[in-house]
């Protein structure tokens, strides 16, 4: 039915359709006009703008897996990408490694984890992660005039971009973006979680490991410019 939310919509999902029924598209939801303010009755419009002001709902995402978000201005948090965030910016998907976009924040997991974030495209953004509210620290400095282009795996070897690794501990955690340095005023990044196994006496071994992952991926970019 025209001008009817769906029965299942999330409240972030609720969110866009009251704005694009009340701010855009006023007539696709058979409202009226009241002092140049479209509304149906006061009841509905109460009730809608109570369920689009509740938080969004969290996001999960799974290990082994390249998620794509979007961002705007430093200080505004990221968000996903069009369509499994609607609120998200539109993003162009990786060209090479295979990657999903990224429903709407926080993005959630449990267990100890490595938590990879690399920036994309032109280099010169930074951020700054959180989980549950407190920060893990920023990512690499980046060098302005680079491109990496959409992969984010020659991103992840590129010495301009910023990334970093973060080391989760075991747990529940809810991971939010947000850009300290955005020259281009926007864009997109990647981020993944992989698996921790801890053992005695793997600490180094890990952190050995890690080094030796971001050196091939730079040989590999190396290789490929030339």
């Amino acid at each position: 039915m025209a001008g009817q939310a769906p029965d299942d919509v999330s409240a972030h999902g609720l969110g866009v359709w009251v704005a694009k029924c009340y701010k855009i598209e006023p007539e696709v939801c058979g409202l009226v006009s009241i002092g140049g303010v479209p509304v149906r009755n006061t009841v509905t419009l109460l009730a809608l703008a109570f369920a689009a002001s509740a938080p969004a709902l969290a996001d999960p995402i799974s290990l082994d897996t390249w998620y794509e978000f979007s961002f705007t201005a430093p200080g505004v948090p990221a968000v996903g990408c069009d369509p499994a965030d609607p609120a998200g910016g539109f993003c162009i998907s990786s060209s090479g490694t295979p990657t999903l976009p990224v429903g709407a924040p926080p993005w959630t997991l449990t267990g100890s984890a490595v938590l990879t974030v690399t920036d994309a495209f032109e280099s010169g953004d930074r951020f700054e992660l959180f989980d549950f509210g407190s920060s893990l620290g920023l990512t690499s400095l980046p060098v302005v005039g680079g491109d990496c282009g959409d992969d984010p795996l020659p991103c992840l070897a590129d010495p301009l971009i910023s990334k970093r690794f973060f080391l989760l501990g075991a747990g529940s955690h809810e991971i939010t973006i947000t850009p300290v340095d955005s020259p281009g005023g926007g864009g997109s990044g990647y981020l993944s979680a992989s698996a921790v196994i801890p053992e005695p006496g793997s600490g180094l071994l890990f952190g050995a490991s890690l080094t030796i992952l971001a050196l091939l991926y730079t040989r590999r970019a190396r290789t490929t410019r030339s």
